[in-house]
Parts: structure tokens; C-alpha cells; sequence
């Protein structure tokens, strides 16, 4: 009887795994292979999307693990960071992950494969940083941080052409 419990409690379990549905895209679905240079770790072409606009993208959520395609619109001096905008208009600070990497000023311009977290910058109306949330803050208190931009910190960065 403990056989027979045992092996319909394994073939419904074994039925529940393989009913599950693959929800990333695969490599061939996104149609994108990068054949430019590489800054930093190998980027992840699985999971690219354009960068579009990352409020709606995010949600309630606030940091998410993702490849994006954007256009570089700025890079700092030194090359430690540069800056994407997203669909609105609103810039997103893109610096590495690790401290070695850096970006040269000719890529300006051109389009990149980034991939690493990006998250969202926002300073609560009590001064609570990580509370998660910007509303109920005043109008100078919006003006004086950061709130509604975003930042990322990028394992790996691919030209596309």
C-alpha cells in the first residue's frame, strides 16, 4: 500500500514539473547577436529588451536584473560611468560593477547591450531613503533629489556594431 501511495504521489509530482512553461526567451527570439566590443563581463543576449519606459517596466518593484539595448547619450570624462535615456526622456546613470572596467569617449552615440541592475532612485517625503515610494513628497523636496531617474550598475557592456 506504501508503494502504491508513493508512486502516485511521485507520477503527480513528475505530471506538476513538466506541465511548467518556459517564460524566458529563448537565444533565436530575440534576434540579436552583438558582434562589437566588450567592456566588462560577457553580456546575456537571453533576456534583451529595449530599454522603452522603465517605470511602467518596474511596477511596485524596485531593482531589476535585465539586459537592455540602449543609445549612449553622454559618457563622464574618465569613462567610469556614461548616460542612456529611456522612452520618456528621464537618464539613466549606467557606471560598472567593478571598478576596472571603463568606456572610451567615441562610443557616444552608438548603441550597447547592457547588462546588470538597474534600480530606481528616490528619497521618501520622511527622509526613510528605501521606504520605496515618492508621493506625498512636496514639490521643492522633488526638485532637490533625484527622484524618477534611474541608475545601473552594468556586469558587461556590448556594442552592437
Amino acid at each position: 500500500m506504501k508503494k502504491i501511495l508513493f508512486s502516485i504521489a511521485v507520477l503527480f509530482s513528475a505530471l506538476t514539473v513538466s506541465a511548467q512553461v518556459q517564460t524566458r526567451p529563448t537565444g533565436s527570439a530575440s534576434g540579436i547577436s552583438p558582434k562589437g566590443k566588450l567592456y566588462g563581463e560577457r553580456v546575456d543576449v537571453k533576456t534583451v529588451h529595449p530599454i522603452g519606459d522603465l517605470n511602467a517596466y518596474f511596477g511596485r518593484r524596485t531593482s531589476v536584473t535585465t539586459t537592455i539595448v540602449a543609445k549612449v547619450t553622454g559618457i563622464d570624462k574618465s569613462g567610469d560611468f556614461f548616460y542612456v535615456k529611456d522612452n520618456k526622456g528621464r537618464p539613466v546613470t549606467v557606471r560598472f560593477k567593478n571598478a576596472g572596467s571603463k568606456i572610451p569617449q567615441d562610443v557616444k552615440g552608438k548603441t550597447v547591450l547592457i547588462d546588470g541592475v538597474i534600480s530606481k532612485n528616490f528619497i521618501a517625503n520622511n527622509k526613510q531613503h528605501y521606504a520605496g515610494s515618492n508621493e506625498g513628497m512636496d514639490k521643492n523636496d522633488e526638485k532637490k533629489n533625484n527622484a524618477g531617474t534611474y541608475e545601473m550598475a552594468a556586469r558587461g557592456v556590448q556594442l552592437m556594431n
